[in-house]
């Protein structure tokens, strides 16, 4: 038996080292205690605020370490999503890698046939969700809708389009277009 020798199943990269990620830890605990955060969700502002996290200002929330080292410690360790067959698609656990995903309403889109950069017709996210459905190596996507501001009902044909072309995984649901949280 080799001390201090872990076995893994598959190729591993590292760019950290654990001394490197416990001071990246401290330095982020740092920042959400003494800087803080946006949040516009006032949700989520009333959630840290019966919590103890400091919310007298909602544009920098301040979060104290024994709140983020409480989350940590009773977060489950893992994680399984599953396609909208009930199949697990994706298990996170600190230890099955990188799940790599994409998302099928960009802002900017590389029209196939005319070959020229364009915006993201409605139209066009179904074809990008079924593309990225069929690619192997793409686990998960997610909807973000930040160019279709300007097409009423976007976000509606968004979800309703991706969700008839894809089997996997959607986690992000919602954009800025939900009338009480968003996300930039």
């Amino acid at each position: 038996m080799r001390a201090n020798y872990v076995h893994y199943g598959s190729p591993q990269f590292r760019i950290l080292w654990d001394k490197q990620i416990e001071e990246l830890h401290f330095a982020t605990l740092q920042i959400l205690e003494r800087t803080g955060v946006a949040f516009e969700c006032q949700e989520a502002i009333d959630i840290l605020g019966n919590a103890g996290a400091d919310v007298s200002n909602p544009d920098s929330v301040k979060i104290p370490s024994y709140m983020v080292e409480q989350a940590l410690r009773t977060a489950p360790k893992m994680v399984t999503l599953y396609s909208r067959e009930g199949e697990p698609a994706i298990v996170l656990n600190r230890q099955t890698g990188s799940h790599f995903g994409s998302m099928p309403d960009c802002p900017d889109f590389l029209d196939p046939y005319t070959r020229k950069r364009r915006k993201c017709y409605i139209e066009d996210i179904a074809d990008t969700a079924r593309v990225i459905d069929a690619l192997p190596n793409i686990e998960w996507s997610y909807l973000a809708t930040p160019g279709h501001k300007a097409v009423p009902g976007a976000l509606y044909f968004t979800i309703r389009d991706a969700l008839r072309a894809k089997i996997k995984p959607l986690p992000r649901l919602l954009s800025g277009e939900h009338p009480q949280c968003r996300w930039s």
